[in-house]
């Protein structure tokens, strides 16, 4: 089977343009996905997807008015990276959309500069090649890179909602934020929320999946089946296939996914994961470009299926963030940071890995934070400034890099990224939204059959789940008494299928032991110490540290060589 022309598998299906003065590499065949205009002064080319009707003539008109006067930028809908460039000046213009869901680097290493939305082919190519032990200090803390970075110096990823100039030798000559973030949170009835909520995400999915083969990922939360039921009554789709995939034959999210399904009457499959990793670690590599671990991305289990039943896959990304609170009533900003968005298991590889090189790891890291939340301490509710933190950083950085695993195989549909559902929430006050109490009101009240199905987090439907009063204790108990009575300790974690077994140790030795250029700054007998540490103890701690370890190694050995 001939793959989609927009995937990214491998370097043959990115191309660099010729349509342009300077280059930039990496643009899809697929013209769907390619929209180019043309006027005496000035050529623009998207990227990417609209989610709402957008005229690429006017789109040009407004650029034209925003880099020439200043003039507001209402920046489309959708999944997108927007070039203009500009005859008279000779000037290349750079749009990020609002969340930075499609991403684009900037080289400027050794004088030579590119723009391009394939960071391994930069990486590869760069002259010199020194690592930014800033960024991977982040990386080993948080699981994302922090601001801007990237692995190696000189190369830099393109910011959100953000305007970029470049002169005509691609140096950068400005940046700013064409939108920043308010927060105007005001009293309503629920009924007009839920109303105003549920006509948004229908007019979402209406024009993102309009005469569309979809794909319609289901877990056992919350988000994928808010979408589930909008898609079952507003969406005109031209099919609709539903699936999810566990772990076993008996998953607990197999099971949910199936009800779901069954209530809206999408065609259904179950997957049970297999160990795939080390099979299909360039294919992960190329889409995910190691900005997120690389054992992370399931969605390299079904992208045949993909492939072969979808035009576009709906996924439900941070739902889960606009409709919950942060818990900041609970603790101060420097708590959040500790205990929400540094991993367990990174100080071992802060210590080990990243303090030979970079001493000062511990003070740049509570720098980073503190400087962050010091540009937003206009908001005043410190529950959205860490939205906020989630959306422009984590979001930007670790979920974004796992949705181009989709990618490919089909172009991905975001609804909670669009612009009109950050605007919502942005007048949303808190406590409407604490412990999921909107959404889960929403679903009873639109999707009532949906609320009637285990909401696996607490192992309960809707109706019931609040006779669990603390959040996942009953039913982790319940299923750890089950694994202690189990001959044999189920898989609930994508390292323990991948690496917890005589294949996986394999592997790993290899990547890891084998790879010059990682023993060039890790040491031998620190890695063997990190494998005895896993197969002796292994504890969510040293999954995240081997995870870690074993993405630092590809890009290692994919960049640097052997």
């Amino acid at each position: 089977m001939v793959k989609p022309q927009h995937c990214r598998l491998d370097n043959a299906d990115w191309i660099a343009d010729s349509g342009l003065p300077a280059t930039w590499m990496s643009l899809p065949h697929n013209e769907e996905y390619v929209k180019t205009y043309s006027t005496e002064d000035a050529f623009i080319k998207v990227i990417g997807s609209f989610y709402n009707d957008t005229n690429i003539e006017r789109l040009l008109t407004s650029c034209i008015d925003y880099i020439d006067n200043g003039r507001h930028f209402a920046e489309p809908a959708g999944h997108y990276i927007l070039f203009v460039y500009r005859k008279t000046t000779k000037t290349y213009h750079v749009f990020t959309n609002r969340l930075g869901t499609y991403h684009v680097y900037w080289s400027s290493v050794d004088g030579i500069n590119t723009i391009s939305t394939y960071y391994m082919g930069l990486a590869k190519s760069a002259t010199t090649k020194t690592l930014d032990w800033e960024g991977i200090t982040g990386f080993m803390a948080m699981g994302f890179f922090p601001g801007n970075t990237t692995y190696l110096e000189g190369i830099n990823i393109l910011e959100p909602a953000s305007y970029y100039v470049f002169n005509e030798q691609l140096d950068m000559v400005a940046h700013k934020r064409y939108w920043e973030w308010e927060y105007n949170p005001t009293e309503r009835k629920l009924s007009e929320l839920q109303d105003e909520f549920d006509s948004i995400l229908g007019s979402i999915l209406c024009s993102t999946t309009n005469n569309m083969k979809v794909a319609l990922p289901i877990s056992g939360g919350l988000d994928s089946r808010t979408l589930a039921g909008i898609l079952s009554k507003h969406s005109a789709a031209k099919s609709i296939w539903s699936y999810s995939y566990g772990f076993n034959k008996g998953s607990q999210e197999i099971k949910i996914a199936s009800k779901i399904a069954d209530a809206t009457n999408f065609e259904f499959n179950g997957y049970v994961v297999p160990p795939y990793l080390f099979d299909k670690a360039d294919a992960i590599t190329d889409a995910v470009e190691l900005f997120q671990y690389i054992d992370g991305t399931r969605q390299a289990s079904v992208l045949q299926p993909l492939q072969e039943r979808a035009d576009v896959a709906v996924g439900g990304h941070w739902g889960d963030v606009w409709m919950d609170d942060m818990g900041m009533s609970e603790m101060d900003e420097s708590t959040f940071f500790n205990k929400k968005i540094i991993k367990k298991g990174s100080e071992w590889l802060l210590e080990k890995i990243c303090k030979p090189h970079y001493a000062n790891y511990d003070s740049f890291l509570k720098n980073y934070f503190n400087n962050w939340t010091y540009n937003y301490r206009h908001i005043a509710d410190a529950d959205y400034r860490m939205k906020i933190f989630k959306t422009d950083q984590w979001s930007f950085r670790w979920t974004i890099p796992s949705i181009r695993m989709y990618q490919a195989a089909v172009m991905p549909v975001l609804p909670f990224y669009d612009k009109r559902i950050v605007d919502f929430f942005s007048t949303i006050p808190t406590h409407v939204l604490k412990s999921r109490e909107f959404q889960v009101k929403y679903l009873k009240t639109y999707h009532p059959k949906l609320a009637a199905i285990t909401w696996q987090e607490y192992d309960s439907n809707l109706y019931n789940y609040k006779q669990f009063n603390n959040r996942n204790i009953a039913y982790r108990a319940v299923k750890k008494v089950q694994s202690l009575l189990s001959a044999k300790k189920p898989i609930t974690r994508n390292w323990e299928l991948f690496y917890l077994s005589e294949e996986g140790r394999k592997g790993l030795e290899e990547i890891l032991l084998q790879n010059k250029p990682l023993l060039d700054i890790v040491p031998e007998n620190i890695i063997r110490e990190l494998l005895n540490d896993l197969y002796d103890y292994p504890n969510a701690s040293n999954g995240y540290k081997i995870s870690m370890l074993h993405t630092l190694a590809r890009f290692m050995k994919n960049v640097f060589g052997e």
